[in-house]
């Protein structure tokens, strides 16, 4: 009678757009992100353009705020060394292929990619809060909004699994 009455009655499909599929678009719109920055960062790495951004910058007023912070953040570049901005890649590149795999398989709805978020989100999470204790006062809005939207990715997704094995149980 319970098999009729399944057949019957199948249980619903899930939206189209749910939760799942909000944090995966979220993922993916990280993975352009991060693509952008490792690309960005990977073409400082060609003194050329270090240079051309040095001249450009030049061409600013000295007094120009944008000046300041381009000149500061071109110092800081060099500083680094090509050593360093490799390892910034690369480390980029890895992150970007987790966040991809993520995006994917929520998108796809697959229960490992439900597990495999909610554990590399949370596993970041006591080094954004160390980030936000050690942050500068004016400089913690960005690491305050990143901690605060994968808590709420953590919890929706800790709710979710469980919602999935308690109707997995009935």
């Amino acid at each position: 009678m319970s098999n009729a009455l399944t057949a019957a009655n199948p249980p619903p499909l899930p939206r189209k757009i749910d939760g799942l599929r909000l944090i995966a678009l979220f993922k993916f719109a990280k993975v352009l992100l991060l693509i952008a920055t490792s690309y960005g960062v990977h073409k400082l790495l060609d003194a050329n353009i270090i240079e051309r951004l040095y001249s450009w910058s030049s061409t600013l007023s000295d007094d120009r705020l944008e000046r300041k912070l381009i000149e500061r953040a071109l110092d800081w570049v060099e500083d680094l060394g090509a050593k360093r901005i490799q390892i910034f890649v690369a480390v980029t590149v890895a992150y970007t292929a987790v966040a991809l795999i993520e995006g994917i398989g929520l998108w796809m709805r697959k229960t490992w990619a439900e597990w495999l978020t909610t554990v590399f989100t949370a596993s970041l999470i006591p080094f954004e809060l160390w980030e936000l204790v050690k942050r500068p006062p004016g400089h913690r809005l960005p690491i305050a909004a990143t901690l605060l939207v994968n808590l709420i990715i953590v919890a929706y997704l800790v709710w979710f699994l469980r919602r999935q094995q308690q109707a997995a149980r009935h």
